[in-house]
């Protein structure tokens, strides 16, 4: 097994770019981040292993294991965002549900070209790994809010 062997693992270029990218942003997010980021990457990380063991399950259109992992991804960021009182949660959710209706609408409308079906995955999964970056960018804030709110407490 040579260089050429593992890159051809994940795919296309495309594909090792994104997830070269989804492993930079997950090592910052565990290097630098809060709790919150901490789970958040873990939730992605361990949606983006698990899909790769189901990716080729198709039913219909769809990519019916996929989808059940997308909505328990979706689900997951919901607890997590609840928790957490932090903006970029809410946001991963909300693009996790993104990704979980696109699963839908390729399912209703069995028209729609495939490539268009994956690339809207991709896009909603790109826009979740960002999230997480921004939760990155924002854990110094959020600390020193916090240390701010602990020192004035609301009258």
């Amino acid at each position: 097994m040579n260089i050429a062997d593992l890159l051809a693992l994940p795919g296309t270029p495309v594909q090792q770019v994104f997830w070269l990218a989804t492993l930079v942003v997950s090592a910052i997010g565990l290097a630098f981040g809060d709790r919150s980021v901490r789970a958040g990457v873990g939730l992605v990380l361990a949606n983006f292993v698990l899909t790769g063991f189901v990716d080729h399950w198709v039913w219909l259109t769809v990519r019916a294991a996929v989808a059940l992992l997308d909505g328990a991804l979706f689900g997951l960021l919901v607890l997590l965002a609840w928790r957490s009182r932090r903006w970029w949660a809410h946001a991963a959710a909300a693009f996790a549900l993104l990704g979980f209706f696109a699963h839908f609408i390729a399912l209703v409308d069995q028209s729609i070209w495939w490539r268009a079906y994956v690339g809207l995955r991709w896009i909603f999964s790109a826009a979740v790994v960002v999230a997480l970056l921004a939760g990155v960018a924002e854990t110094p804030f959020a600390r020193a809010y916090e240390r701010w709110a602990g020192r004035n407490p609301a009258p």
